[in-house]
């Protein structure tokens, strides 16, 4: 059943977790708290100093509630899904709440920290813009996970998910082609596809139209994703010079 309410990031990114994470996975995420909690214990610390150093620039997962921590793949889901973009901080075109930044500092002076590492979750247009999209602040964890700091801006549209499936891969696109050819071949009078008068609807004549259609519409395709730099979301949703 299509939904008809605004998107919500937050609320998008702990769907597809509860969708696809299984035991295994708590398990994993588990076992690696465990070993990255071993590194730098008081033995070991010497031995790693300089990871044990750049702790204190990166969130500890045991600080924070578990349900604001995304992996790297659950992030670069929503960014495909939604054709977003997740990028360092510095490339962001807007202002940074003053909210985020008081919560930052907040999280500093509570646990020894000078946080840095900050990832930017949002439309493309907002790493160029100025504009009001939703938009997610991220602190990188010791566990190459990402802390979700702050949320704001206007909720995304409800029909973007739809609006940008066929920009997703190149399946997708080629799957969005065929559906368009056939339509438009469906919909097609026999009148304009062939002169004989005895065809029948369904013939040989519609068959080899469709094929021609798509030929056709697949050269124009590709002409205007070269023109107009349209590519897929899953190769540039992390990239920062590669925008719409």
């Amino acid at each position: 059943m299509v939904s008809f309410e605004k998107s919500n990031i937050q609320k998008e990114l702990i769907k597809y977790r509860h969708q696809t994470q299984g035991q295994e996975d708590n398990l994993i995420k588990e076992a690696n708290r465990i070993l990255s909690a071993d590194l730098f214990s008081e033995k070991k610390i010497l031995e790693h100093l300089i990871q044990y150093n750049s702790t204190f620039q990166l969130v500890s997962e045991e600080d924070v509630p578990s349900d604001l921590v995304f992996t790297l793949q659950e992030i670069k889901w929503i960014c495909v899904s939604l054709r977003l973009k997740f990028l360092d901080s510095k490339q962001f075109a807007n202002e940074i709440p003053n909210e985020a930044v008081l919560k930052i500092k907040k999280f500093n002076t509570k646990f020894g920290k000078d946080l840095a590492h900050f990832k930017i979750l949002s439309t493309a247009s907002s790493f160029k813009k100025k504009e009001d999209s939703e938009t997610l602040l991220f602190a990188k964890t010791y566990g190459n996970n990402y802390f979700l700091i702050y949320q704001w801006g206007n909720p995304l549209k409800w029909h973007r998910k739809l609006r940008y499936w066929y920009l997703r891969s190149f399946e997708n696109l080629f799957l969005s082609l065929i559906c368009l050819t056939l339509l438009i071949d469906l919909i097609l009078p026999t009148s304009l596809i062939t002169l004989d008068k005895k065809a029948e609807y369904f013939s040989g004549y519609r068959a080899a139209t469709f094929f021609h259609l798509l030929i056709f519409n697949t050269g124009v395709t590709a002409y205007v994703c070269f023109a107009f730099g349209k590519n897929f979301s899953g190769s540039i949703w992390n990239r920062h010079n590669e925008f719409d």
